[in-house]
């Protein structure tokens, strides 16, 4: 036995070998991840999965040249409009004091939890939106 440092290609392979296992305990509902292509160049995009009844956001992120136009606004109703057609019934996500807590609170997210700090002088949010 032997602990080694991992790469990108062995945690995929971990994560696939931890999906093998959890899916005898739950329906496989989907893949929420989405992102807007502009004059060639991806824009912005999201990054979600849902597990049993809840869609958690691992990454949303728009490009510098594209804020101001919605688009995070946009893929996050796409995300919503989608997973409560599938009877989701919440969605999840974290961010830190740097990126956007102000903009999940204005869009209708609620406030879980703060780690104040998470690192250096930054805070993480933890926050939530019922379907």
């Amino acid at each position: 036995m032997e602990i080694k440092k991992s790469s990108e290609q062995v945690n995929e392979k971990v994560h696939q070998i931890l999906q093998e296992y959890n899916a005898q305990f739950m329906e496989d509902s989907g893949n929420y991840s989405f992102y807007i292509e502009e004059d060639g160049q991806i824009a912005a995009g999201i990054v979600a999965s849902a597990v049993f009844d809840t869609v958690e956001i691992d990454y949303l992120c728009v490009a510098e040249a594209y804020w101001g136009r919605g688009y995070g606004e946009q893929l996050l109703n796409k995300v919503e409009k989608e997973a409560a057609a599938k009877q989701i019934k919440r969605i999840i996500l974290n961010t830190y004091s740097f990126q956007a807590p102000a903009f999940y609170k204005k869009i209708g997210y609620k406030q879980l939890f703060k780690n104040t700090p998470a690192f250096k002088d930054y805070d993480q949010y933890y926050f939530i939106k019922e379907l």
